[in-house]
Parts: C-alpha cells; sequence; structure tokens
C-alpha cells in the first residue's frame, strides 16, 4: 500500500513537467508514470481500468506490429481522460480533436489519445478495442516511415486490426450499396465527411475495402509489399499497384461488384427503419416459438405426473363388522340399562313375583 502511495505522490510531482512539450500542465485529479518505454497519462479515479489497459497494451502492439510484418519502435505517450472535454484539454496545443472521437492517434508524435465516454451516448466504450486501434495507426506510421497514406486506407487497417466488426457498420454499408450512395474512394483519401451519417459509411467503407485487400490467399504477402514499397518512398498508388499487380481504380470496381453480390439481392424492405421491424418481427416469432415449445414440455411433465392420479381407483370390499368379545359383567350391566335385573322373576294372575 506504501509503494503504490509513494508513486501515486511521485506521479502528481512529475505531472507538473509530464506534457512541458506541450505547454500545459495537467488537469486536477490526474496522474503520469512510465511504464517500460510507455508513458501513462490517467485521472486517478480510472486507476483500476488503466492498470488493465497497462496489461493489455504489449501484448497489443506486437500483435498489430507482426500482422504488418515489420519491427517498429514501442515508445508511445497514451493518455486517458474522462470524457472527450478532457480529451481535448490533454491534446497538443492548436490540434481541435473530431467531435465523434473516442480515441485518437498523432502517429508522428507516438501520442494516442482515448476518453472513458463516448461523445454521443456518453457510454463507456471498448477501451482495449479503442486502444488497440490507435496503436494499429501509431505501427503502421513506423513501419512505412511515415509516408502518406489515405485516409481509408489507415482507418481500414485499424479497424480490421481492432477486429471491430460492428453490426451496426455491416447495416450501412449494405444499405448504402442498395441505395447506390458508397462514396468514392478517391473522396476518402484526405479526409472523411464530419457529418454522422457519411462519416459512418466512410469507416465501413474502408474497413471492408481493407478486408477485401487481406481476402485471398496470396493477400497478406501482397499487403506487406505494398508496406515495404510505401517504406522505400514510392507513393501510394504505384506501391500498390507494385504489390497488387491491378491499379487501385480496379480493385475498386472490383470491390463494389463484390459488394453488389453480397447485398444488391437482398430484399429491400430490410433497408432503414423497416429492418427494425423486420428484425422485431423475426425475434417476437422466434420468442412464441420458443414459449410454445417451453408450454409442451411442461404438459408433457404435467401428463407424466397426473397419470397415476387419472386411473380409476381399485375396489376394496368393505370391512366385516367385528363384535368385540363382551364380558359377564358387561352383559349383566347391558341387561339392567334395558330394564333387566338378571333376577328370576314369575308371573301369576297377570302380576311378576321375584323369586327370593
Amino acid at each position: 500500500m506504501l509503494v503504490v502511495l509513494a508513486m501515486l505522490v511521485a506521479s502528481v510531482f512529475a505531472s507538473g513537467s509530464a506534457h512541458a512539450d506541450l505547454g500545459k500542465q495537467l488537469p486536477n485529479g490526474y496522474v503520469s508514470t512510465h511504464i517500460g518505454k510507455v508513458q501513462w497519462t490517467y485521472p486517478v479515479s480510472a486507476t483500476a481500468e488503466t492498470r488493465d489497459l497497462q496489461a493489455a497494451e504489449p501484448a497489443a502492439f506486437s500483435r498489430v506490429v507482426h500482422e504488418l510484418g515489420v519491427v517498429v519502435a514501442a515508445d508511445l505517450d497514451i493518455r486517458i481522460a474522462v470524457n472527450p472535454a478532457q480529451m481535448q484539454s490533454l491534446a497538443p496545443d492548436g490540434l481541435p480533436l473530431p467531435d465523434y472521437a473516442d480515441g485518437i492517434a498523432f502517429p508522428e508524435r507516438g501520442l494516442i489519445l482515448l476518453t472513458l465516454t463516448e461523445p454521443q451516448t456518453w457510454l463507456r466504450p471498448n477501451m482495449k478495442a479503442v486502444l488497440t486501434h490507435e496503436l494499429s495507426h501509431v505501427a503502421l506510421y513506423r513501419s512505412t516511415g511515415g509516408a502518406a497514406v489515405p485516409r481509408w486506407f489507415s482507418e481500414g487497417v485499424a479497424l480490421h486490426q481492432a477486429g471491430e466488426s460492428a453490426f451496426s457498420r455491416l447495416h450501412t454499408l449494405w444499405e448504402a450499396t442498395l441505395r447506390g450512395r458508397l462514396i468514392p474512394l478517391d473522396r476518402l483519401a484526405a479526409s472523411f465527411p464530419s457529418r454522422h451519417g457519411e462519416v459512418d459509411l466512410a469507416y465501413a467503407q474502408s474497413a471492408d475495402f481493407v478486408g477485401f485487400m487481406l481476402g485471398g490467399t496470396d493477400e497478406r504477402a501482397r499487403f506487406r509489399e505494398l508496406l515495404r514499397a510505401l517504406a522505400r518512398g514510392t507513393p501510394f498508388a504505384d506501391a500498390l499497384t507494385h504489390a497488387y499487380h491491378v491499379p487501385l481504380g480496379y480493385m475498386e470496381r472490383d470491390w463494389r461488384a463484390t459488394l453488389t453480390q453480397r447485398f444488391g439481392r437482398w430484399p429491400a424492405l430490410l433497408m432503414g427503419l423497416t429492418f427494425v421491424w423486420v428484425l422485431g418481427a423475426v425475434l417476437l416469432v422466434a420468442g412464441y416459438i420458443r414459449t410454445r415449445g417451453r408450454h409442451k414440455a411442461t404438459l408433457r411433465r404435467w401428463a407424466i405426473e397426473e397419470a397415476p392420479l387419472a386411473q380409476p381407483p381399485a375396489v376394496v370390499p368393505p370391512p366385516l363388522p367385528v363384535t368385540p368379545a363382551q364380558s359377564n359383567i358387561d352383559e349383566f350391566f347391558d341387561k339392567r340399562a334395558k330394564g333387566d335385573s338378571g333376577i328370576p322373576t314369575v308371573v301369576h294372575d297377570g302380576q311378576s313375583h321375584t323369586l327370593h
């Protein structure tokens, strides 16, 4: 306990200079400490959750680096905020954060910012997935030597490595395909849209296209060759053509064709709000079937339990009357109760006379 307190006190005293490069002090209630090559800044109230992230970070960073097929430096600056407003206060000066982000990376600085509450819902995000997403951005930047890559590529790689395959993202891609509203990849090269619906589609397309790039048997080797070409200074379009032997435009057309095959024949009634009603109807029917099955099982159990009760009772003959043995004394008193004294009498001329 004393060791933990000493570490916290040391962290508090060190917090004044922890962000000297940013020209700012830490907010009240925050501490900063080093673990290996990673500097962690976090609120004291989230110490337990931060320790979970500190334990998960080495393996997560090692995995994303291994998947990229490179060896990169592991020094990082990870800052965790209570909410989006405090995440902005931990960001470098003059760098406003997008209002929809629950995490953001500055790969050139090795800086990762996380918030414990999502901007729109104020719910707790999956912190380990968000951390892995941002670690992927840093690893990709370092694996290519800081080469310029399209925004859709870096976000798609991060979504893929973090395993973020949300059903809502699939539905967004599905609906855009059926309505013919997919965003051309060249529009997502420099930045993403600011409107909520469009940014969701941008992320959905990015994740799916990178999955398409990694989908074949030889694609992972081609993907790593793409990264090596970028590290040599080859522009992205040329590096992709060199690694995959086709230009980006051809790959995009092929990808769109696969989307049409996957989604184009699905009924349009499963789009928009109608999808919610259809899903609700399916769940209602499933619940009815399940309830009916339980009801039938209960009836079967009752039938088994009540079977003995349903049989007619066996006919048992009534017991024969039993006349208990009576003693002479009992007989005597019974007769007296009936007017029989037990003394012999004779009748003469209509009168009874007792014999003495």
